[in-house]
């Protein structure tokens, strides 16, 4: 297993960024990257994409867990709200989540590299938590560091990408790291629900944990209804045939062969 501080500092000398953020989403994998690479002296803050369509625990989880360490937390919101997408175009499908992805959170990723970029070739380290091992359909298209033509400025950081759930777990035993009760009860983060990588149960499940939450997705539904757009949340359009490939930070959404690196 390659050493996490390697794989960040080296991409520091070949991309020289001016900031190095870790994209915290609340869940295992991203809550043990930041823990690390913030104790190691490896970046300035950690950042979370708050879609507006996530579990209000995971947010609570990612400010408490900051400032139990005393990292910088920034926090960035899409543009445009979940409601208003679904409003217009009704809830997404699996083909339907690169358009999702867009404006809830490449967008935030966006404005965050323009807000800290010093020059037009400022490069800005993203450092994420995704692993290879989250999927088998995943060996072998993820990369430890990214740089992508369309958004040069944006340098994507993979340290734990050979580390195991045991590796994960060893870690968080030897450092005290805590988890998130969302990340526990559903093994994942919670911090989007778009609904286009749902699994069949996801419904049922946030009914079971978390009523509030379900609550407020059936009154979208209610609202998406009435305004003759698709309904259902976490299903698909009948008329959707195409599957999309998640994004880079939607690495706890589907089993599918993107990776950290994957999206050009």
């Amino acid at each position: 297993m390659r050493d996490f501080r390697a794989i960040i500092k080296e991409a520091q000398a070949l991309h020289r960024p001016v900031k190095r953020f870790a994209l915290f989403s609340g869940g295992n994998d991203s809550g043990v990257m930041t823990h690390a690479v913030w104790m190691a002296g490896l970046i300035d803050a950690a950042v979370h994409i708050n879609t507006g369509t996530g579990i209000p625990q995971t947010r609570t989880f990612v400010g408490d867990f900051c400032e139990r360490y005393a990292i910088p937390l920034l926090e960035y919101h899409p543009p445009i709200s979940y409601r208003d997408l679904v409003l217009k175009y009704g809830f997404p499908g699996p083909g339907a989540h690169g358009f999702m992805y867009n404006y809830l959170k490449e967008r935030c990723v966006d404005q965050l590299v323009r807000e800290h970029k010093s020059h037009s070739r400022s490069r800005i380290m993203l450092i994420t938590g995704v692993r290879l091992s989250e999927s088998k359909r995943r060996m072998g298209h993820v990369v430890p560091i990214a740089q992508f033509k369309r958004r040069p400025c944006s340098i994507w950081v993979a340290p734990l990408l050979d580390w195991t759930k045991d590796d994960l777990a060893a870690y968080r035993a030897a450092h005290g790291v805590p988890e998130s009760e969302v990340a526990a009860l559903l093994h994942m983060s919670g911090e989007c629900l778009c609904g286009a990588f749902a699994h069949p149960d996801e419904i049922k499940d946030l009914e079971a944990f978390y009523p509030e939450t379900a609550a407020r997705i059936h009154s979208l539904e209610v609202e998406v209804a009435a305004v003759g757009k698709h309904a259902v949340w976490g299903t698909a359009p009948g008329k959707e045939r195409r599957r999309a490939a998640p994004g880079i930070l939607c690495s706890d959404c589907a089993p599918t062969d993107v990776l950290a690196g994957g999206a050009k």
